[in-house]
């Protein structure tokens, strides 16, 4: 396994980098890292705290009232 970093290209959904020539031809698997695009957390966060949900004391009263749901639902 040969692990390379670099940096690259998105535009219009396509995804260009540079590699070393040395560098043999097939399949590999990518990771991209986007320090400007939110991930799922952040976009989860972002709606609990437009939905009021601004301190950790406010969250735990979330969790245990989903909590009393999830219990009563089961019962």
């Amino acid at each position: 396994m040969r692990i390379i970093q670099t940096k690259g290209t998105v535009k219009d959904g396509g995804l260009s980098v540079s590699l070393p020539e040395n560098f043999s031809n097939g399949e590999v698997e990518v990771i991209i890292v986007s320090p400007d695009e939110p991930d799922e957390f952040d976009s989860r966060h972002q709606m609990m705290l437009s939905k009021g949900y601004d301190t950790p004391e406010k969250v735990r009263e979330l969790i245990q009232q989903i909590k009393q749901e999830m219990l009563i639902a089961s019962s």
